[in-house]
C-alpha cells in the first residue's frame, strides 16, 4: 500500500535530520512514528523496528558526534585530589 502524507518544512527537515543521525532514510522513520500510533493488536508483524545493524550504525554516529577528551591522569584520579580534606 502506498500512502502519501504532505508534511511542512520544518517537520520534513526534522524527519530528514533524525534519519541522517539514525543512518536510515526518512521514509523508515516515518515508518515507525506510524507504526508506534497504532494499538498493538493494529501493529504488522514486520512492523519496520530497527534492526541490529541499523542500532550499531546508529551507536556509532551518536558515539562520533561527542569531543574526543584526553584521559584523566592517575593524579586527577588519585584518592587524596577527590578526597583532599580526608588525606
Amino acid at each position: 500500500m502506498t500512502l502519501n502524507i504532505e508534511v511542512d518544512g520544518k517537520l520534513e527537515a526534522a524527519l530528514k535530520a533524525q534519519a541522517t543521525r539514525q543512518g536510515v532514510t526518512a521514509d523508515k522513520i516515518a515508518r515507525r512514528v506510524l507504526a508506534q500510533a497504532l494499538t498493538p493488536e493494529e501493529r504488522e508483524e514486520t512492523a519496520p523496528w530497527p534492526t541490529g545493524e541499523e542500532k550499531a550504525r546508529a551507536f556509532v554516529q551518536w558515539a562520533q558526534n561527542h569531543r574526543s577528551t584526553p584521559p584523566l591522569s592517575d593524579e586527577a584520579i588519585s584518592r587524596s585530589s577527590l578526597n583532599p580534606d580526608r588525606w
